[in-house]
């Protein structure tokens, strides 16, 4: 049953995305009009001439970094205030408005305030560490919330410090929420960056590439870079996942 199931899932993965092909296809055709909705002929055409272009490979690699740079920001604040608001209810109350504030707000009302704020480069990591932030501080307080009682009444019982009661039970049961905070918070980092590139326009980032191709009407080369952009985060979130689910398999911190 388990072996069905592992053949299964890729097939319907890659089925799917035929499915969607298809779509794409007969909507273009339907249309008729490239500047609204190109075919998936032009848009792997402008793809391929992307590819060989060692500047765009500049562009996404900035991206990335900017990316990758507010995921990491994020969790090592987000771990902070989480624990914080694990042990103090306090704590807990006293940042839980600027939070909610956070999380509804729009996304480009704080890139639009950033831009007066830091250099066009530096926007797109604020807003990101931002937005990722109340996802990994509620993931680490929950975890710590959920912390077996019986043993931590246990750790007392057999002298554990707090230094103690930290590393051997409130961490290891903080671990399957803050990974599954930290998956979501590796995702959205993506999306922000480059929605903030989209509006500040730094040097170098691929942002500024489709807002580029949006001002010359070059729709297929729109499609061409968010493909790109989709594909890397796909792949990167894919390995970010498996080596998490490596590293809970070892048993590690269990």
């Amino acid at each position: 049953m388990n072996n069905k199931s592992a053949v299964s899932k890729p097939f319907i993965f890659i089925l799917s995305g035929f499915c969607v092909l298809g779509i794409w296809y007969l909507a273009a055709e339907i249309i008729s009009a490239p500047l609204v909705l190109p075919s998936p002929k032009e848009t792997f055409s402008s793809l391929v001439n992307n590819i060989f272009l060692p500047s765009f490979w500049w562009h996404v690699g900035f991206t990335a970094l900017r990316s990758i740079s507010a995921f990491f920001i994020s969790v090592i604040i987000g771990t902070v205030l989480g624990i914080l608001c694990g042990v103090s209810p306090f704590f807990s109350n006293l940042i839980a408005f600027p939070l909610a504030m956070i999380r509804t707000t729009p996304v480009v009302s704080f890139i639009l305030l950033a831009i007066f704020w830091f250099g066009s480069s530096i926007v797109p990591v604020f807003v990101a560490v931002l937005m990722s932030l109340p996802i990994m501080v509620s993931a680490v307080e929950t975890g710590i919330l959920h912390t077996d009682s019986k043993l931590l009444d246990c750790s007392k019982s057999y002298g554990f410090s707090k230094v103690k009661q930290i590393f051997y039970i409130y961490i290891p049961s903080c671990i399957p929420s803050f990974l599954t905070g930290s998956i979501s918070a590796f995702g959205l980092s993506w999306k922000v960056v480059v929605a903030g590139e989209v509006i500040c326009l730094p040097r170098r980032g691929v942002g500024t590439l489709l807002q580029t191709a949006k001002v010359h009407v070059e729709t297929s080369q729109v499609f061409a870079i968010t493909l790109v952009v989709i594909l890397i985060c796909f792949i990167l979130e894919t390995v970010f996942k498996a080596s998490l689910k490596k590293l809970l398999n070892t048993g590690r911190y269990s």
